[in-house]
């Protein structure tokens, strides 16, 4: 058991699958669309391209915002509702509490370059990195789907031990783009 209390865990994993959905839409719209090649026409590249970057800064922001440290500010500061606060303010028994620090640790391996990103460009717009045209906030092929199969997992074990139930999550993303594109693709008439 938890002494986070139901409401906080709700909106935690309200957070988590938030992110998911965001995730998924960009995903399933832009990198697993078989017909993203129909988006990408003259006629709607620029439409198109602002929204694959708008989902990509947003899912990349959510997940820093994830990872930020409990509390900030010093001593009076604020909390911040992320995994490390789910963690250090758990009250957790210690099997919970190591199940929990090993997915944080899992998803540590995309959230630090993220966290980089975000610090430098998605929250501020860094001088440095922006003249010199750095690329931050890259990981290496396959870590998003650690990531979120671990944040899954870790947004399970919060709402299973809180709440007393899965954790559910809209995985309605990838029927809404197949719906979209088929229309999208019925206009055209393709």
């Amino acid at each position: 058991m938890s002494s986070h209390s139901p409401a906080v865990a709700k909106k935690f994993c309200d957070l988590c699958d938030w992110l998911m959905q965001v995730y998924e839409m960009r995903k399933h719209l832009f990198d697993q669309n078989p017909n993203v090649a129909e988006l990408r026409t003259p006629r709607h590249a620029h439409f198109f391209y602002r929204l694959q970057e708008v989902l990509q800064e947003s899912w990349l922001h959510q997940l820093a915002k994830l990872h930020d440290p409990s509390v900030q500010g010093g001593p009076n500061g604020h909390i911040n509702l992320s995994i490390p606060y789910i963690i250090e303010y758990g009250q957790w028994d210690s099997g919970t509490r190591d199940a929990l620090v090993a997915l944080q640790v899992q998803m540590n391996s995309l959230a630090k370059p993220v966290k980089d990103a975000r610090n430098k460009i998605l929250s501020h717009n860094d001088l440095g990195v922006l003249l010199a045209g750095t690329e931050l906030g890259g990981f290496d092929p396959g870590a998003d789907e650690v990531y979120f199969s671990a944040l899954s997992a870790f947004a399970t074990v919060v709402s299973e031990s809180i709440l007393g139930e899965p954790f559910m999550r809209d995985d309605l993303v990838a029927n809404d783009v197949e719906i979209f594109m088929h229309d999208f693709l019925r206009s055209k008439g393709v």
